[in-house]
C-alpha cells in the first residue's frame, strides 16, 4: 500500500502515542505509581514510533508470512533499539533502558528476551493492528490529514528541541 507523506506522519505519531502509553503503563504498573518513560514532555515516544514505520516497511515484501514477518520485525526493531541506545547514551550520558541483567545482552542495549518480544509486537503490528489504524487513517480527508500532521510535527519539533535542550543541561549539571 502506498500512503501520502501525511499519512506516514499520522502512522508515526500514532505509534509513538501507543509506545508511550504502552512504556508508561509498564514502569508505572512495575513500580505501582505513575511513572512517564518518555524522553520528551508529550506523550509520545519516538523509538516506537521509527520502529513501527521500520517494521512497516521492511515486512512490505513478506506481508503474507507471519514467520518472515517475525524475523524482519524482530531484525529492524532490536537494530533500531541497539542504534538508539547507543547513541543516546552517547549523546546524554545516560541509559534510557539497560538490560545488563537479561542473560546474553549487548552492552545492554538490546538482548534475546527482548528481541524475541519485538517480533511478535511486529506480526501483532502487522496482522491486528495496522490494518485497523490504515482503515482509520485513510479515512480521513487530505486537507485535514495535512493540517493534523502540520500541527503534530510543529508540536513534536518544539517537544524535541525542548527535551534534548534540557537532557543536555542535565548532562552539563551532572558532568561540572
Amino acid at each position: 500500500m502506498k500512503y501520502s507523506l501525511t499519512q506516514w506522519l499520522l502512522f508515526f505519531f500514532l505509534y509513538c502515542f501507543l509506545g508511550w502509553i504502552g512504556e508508561c503503563l509498564y514502569a508505572s504498573l512495575y513500580e505501582r505509581k505513575w511513572i512517564n518513560r518518555g524522553f520528551l514532555y508529550g506523550p509520545m515516544a519516538p523509538i516506537y514510533g521509527f520502529g513501527a514505520i521500520s517494521v512497516l516497511l521492511i515486512t512490505l515484501p513478506v506481508r503474507d508470512s507471519i514467520p518472515m514477518i517475525f524475523l524482519a520485525g524482530m531484525a529492524s526493531a532490536t537494530a533500531l533499539e541497539y542504534v538508539t541506545g547507543v547513541v543516546m547514551q552517547r549523546l546524554f550520558r545516560a541509559r534510557y533502558w539497560d538490560y545488563r541483567r537479561n542473560r546474553f545482552n549487548l552492552n545492554g542495549y538490546i538482548c534475546p528476551l527482548y528481541s524475541f518480544g519485538w517480533g511478535l509486537f511486529s506480526v501483532a503490528q502487522i496482522k491486528l493492528l495496522h490494518p485497523l489504524f490504515e482503515r482509520a487513517i485513510l479515512e480521513i480527508p487530505a486537507a485535514t490529514a495535512g493540517f493534523l500532521s502540520a500541527i503534530l510535527v510543529a508540536v513534536y519539533a518544539v517537544d524535541t528541541t525542548l527535551s534534548i535542550r534540557s537532557a543536555l543541561h542535565l548532562q552539563e549539571k551532572y558532568h561540572e
